[in-house]
């Protein structure tokens, strides 16, 4: 038996400070996994996503779409024959998607122009960059495909 005035011992200080380093440990994981979605490469795949995804709708709808973007961010419009016009594009390609953070995108043209996405999948190449947060990335759309690469890479 211990006298009760006799302290802690070392063996508890040493549960508190795995206790506490445990926990330090699942914050940081935590907050690293949380900034994980943001960077530039997320944000070119998540481009390169839609852009398919729009041609896609281009292709079953059989209605031009349009890619109306600028520096932080973009969305889809669609074209409608009952009301001639540009109206934004059915569910989460009509919503425009705000680009997080520090976050640019760029084609390397003074104006962003709407890229036109159709069944004929005719049009310019384009190359849009997302910079920031380190590494800058590519997305490369034909006009049918669209694929996001490391700035630089092919």
């Amino acid at each position: 038996m211990r006298p009760p005035q006799a302290g802690i011992t070392l063996i508890e200080v040493l549960i508190v400070l795995v206790v506490i380093g445990v926990a330090s440990g699942a914050t940081l994981l935590g907050v690293n996994a949380a900034d994980r979605g943001t960077g530039a490469a997320f944000e070119a795949q998540r481009l390169a996503q839609r852009l398919a995804l729009g041609v896609d709708e281009a292709l079953v709808a059989g209605a031009p779409l349009a890619l109306v973007w600028d520096a932080g961010g973009y969305r889809f419009l669609r074209w409608q024959e009952d009301e001639p016009g540009w109206q934004p594009a059915a569910g989460a390609l009509g919503a425009r998607h705000e680009l997080a953070g520090p976050l640019e995108l760029s084609s390397g043209k003074a104006d962003p122009a709407p890229v036109l996405i159709s069944a004929s999948a005719t049009g310019r190449p384009q190359v849009f960059a997302i910079t920031g947060r380190g590494a800058g990335w590519q997305v490369l759309f034909d006009g049918f495909s669209a694929r996001a690469v490391p700035e630089g890479g092919a």
